[in-house]
């Protein structure tokens, strides 16, 4: 063996004489000294504020990308990408962010990763072009990987070590309140400085993450030798693989996909860099990813859950906010909406924070309970018209805000007990498995949710414009009144008729467009019912195994979570 390879895994400089509930977790995490209660204080701030940076990052362009487009002169394809590159860099980072944490420490890692965002951010504001967008948004991706991790950090750091399983569920949980607080505050923003006022709040919150991590640092860790070459050969090779996934799914809709052949060619390419990237993980003494742990039967049912329902809540997203612009709902309309998704998430991640008090087995109702409110808050939209308005759909996406935050909860609870029982050693492989699933879950689901749309209003619009024959008479009524109402501000009468069929036809459009949507929700809630009575029936059935075989609790954990 060479002596780098002699090497791995040996600490760097002296390890302080900590106390036992003191140490790090592992290598490259921060020690969890006792501070009084006003600096714990402090660094519950500190997590809060980082938590919505990293989550307003992404938020903010994704919210108002018809804005940014208008405002660069991009067309929707462009558009597309702009929004596709930063989930594209960012979607793979955490197979470098842990293991450069191990090897060159906390605070190397907070000041490279948070002066890039900073700088990034600044970029934003002075960049006019396609081009110069696409590379900032890149540089973006790579440096918000690292927000998500330091409000975890921060935020243990706020609690004492009894509370750090609650801890790191309200760190996490931070980062999701950015979709609907951008949704909230954008109109505002852009009434003062166009798109420009966006980047100018990126910029400032990037600026006051470097100033808080300056003044209240995180306490030192372990520093070990981590890297090695073939590390960089497999992050070549899986993260040009899952890159190549994003683009294809978040370009797919736009360029649709069988109209564009590099899509085709792109996902070839994928599976193939996948593949031979799990290859050679699978044949490494040390890998970067533990293949033999994430094919195992249990993590990976729990990762395509978490996938799924990730996918199932894009119905917040994509299929409430679409729903409301098809019947002409604009921005500002919808901010209360927002408010409301806002109250029940922050709601969502405190019963999944602090229920952990009561009971840990509390989690397997949690899994439960998220995927019957999903249902209920689907099948609750799935009715809707175009007199539909955003205050009637203040419970159903109160229920998925809620579900959404509380699962999350939830399923870190689990991998966590799923990473205990396999050991620290994996954590580069939970990391980046847990990552990937919400990213790349966020973005297939738009993808797939939005294909079927389009595809059910054909369908919807095809049979309406099948109905609608001037033999009829209520066809030919209804003409004569859009086309009479025309009339008075249209000499030319044939010209009032055109007008007339115009907006008969725009109303056949917006009324396929409701239909596809309660498709779309339909569909939701029943893949969350199915999703449901998996999981009952494996509970039933590690229910059983567990009276003749009992199994370590991340088995279970991992069981029940799909």
């Amino acid at each position: 063996m060479t002596g780098a390879r002699r090497q791995l895994g040996q600490v760097i400089g002296e390890v302080p004489d900590w106390k036992p509930h003191e140490r790090p977790m592992m290598p490259g995490s921060p020690s969890t000294p006792d501070f009084s209660n006003p600096v714990r204080l402090g660094y519950g701030l500190v997590a809060l504020l980082l938590g919505l940076t990293g989550g307003l990052g992404t938020a903010l362009v994704a919210v108002n990308l018809p804005a940014i487009q208008g405002e660069l002169g991009l067309d929707p394809v462009q558009g597309a990408w702009l929004s596709t590159v930063y989930v594209m860099f960012n979607v793979s980072m955490n197979l470098l962010v842990i293991k450069y944490r191990q090897q060159f420490g906390l605070t190397s890692f907070v000041m490279v990763f948070l002066s890039i965002y900073a700088l990034a951010a600044f970029a934003h504001l002075a960049t006019d072009s396609f081009t110069g967008a696409l590379a900032v948004r890149a540089l973006s991706g790579v440096a918000g990987a690292a927000l998500g991790v330091l409000a975890v950090f921060y935020m243990l750091q706020a609690f004492p070590a009894k509370l750090r399983l609650p801890a790191l569920i309200l760190g996490i949980g931070v980062s999701q309140l950015g979709m609907p607080l951008a949704r909230i505050i954008s109109p505002d923003l852009l009434d003062l400085g166009n798109w420009h006022g966006l980047y100018v709040l990126e910029a400032g919150l990037a600026l006051s993450c470097l100033a808080a991590v300056l003044i209240l640092r995180l306490p030192p860790g372990v520093r070990i030798h981590a890297f090695e070459r073939r590390d960089f050969f497999s992050f070549v090779l899986l993260s040009g693989g899952l890159g190549l996934i994003v683009a294809v799914a978040g370009l797919g809709r736009v360029e649709w996909w069988f109209e564009a052949p590099w899509l085709g060619w792109a996902l070839a390419l994928a599976v193939i860099l996948i593949a031979g990237g799990a290859a050679f993980e699978h044949h490494r003494a040390d890998p970067l990813v533990d293949t033999r742990w994430l094919f195992t039967g249990s993590f990976f049912r729990f990762a395509v859950s978490i996938l799924l329902v990730r996918v199932l809540l894009s119905e917040q997203t994509f299929g409430s906010t679409g729903l409301l612009q098809t019947v002409g709902m604009g921005a500002e309309q919808l901010r209360h909406l927002y408010g409301v998704v806002l109250m029940a998430t922050v709601s969502g991640v405190l019963v999944s924070a602090f229920s952990l008090l009561i009971s840990p087995k509390l989690v397997i109702i949690q899994v439960l309970l998220s995927l019957i409110l999903i249902a209920v808050g689907a099948f609750m939209d799935a009715g809707a018209t175009a007199q539909t308005h955003p205050v009637n759909l203040y419970v159903s996406q109160a229920l998925l805000g809620f579900a959404g935050a509380m699962f999350m909860g939830a399923a870190v609870i689990i991998g966590v007990g799923q990473l205990l029982a396999r050991g620290f050693g994996s954590v580069v492989t939970f990391a980046v498995m847990f990552g990937v699933t919400q990213v790349l879950g966020g973005v297939l689901g738009a993808a797939a949710l939005s294909t079927f749309q389009v595809m059910r209003a054909q369908h919807h619009g095809a049979y309406l414009s099948e109905a609608i024959v001037g033999s009829d008479p209520q066809a030919a009524a209804l003409l004569q009144t859009y086309g009479g109402a025309f009339a008075s501000t249209v000499a030319d009468r044939s010209a009032a008729s055109l007008n007339g069929v115009s907006t008969l036809a725009q109303q056949v459009t917006q009324q396929a467009n409701i239909l596809a949507f309660n498709d779309v929700f339909f569909v939701i809630g029943v893949a969350a019912v199915l999703q449901l009575i998996v999981s009952l029936a494996l509970i039933v059935r590690q229910a059983i195994k567990a009276k003749t075989n009992p199994q370590p609790a991340g088995d279970v954990a991992g069981a029940v979570a799909i």
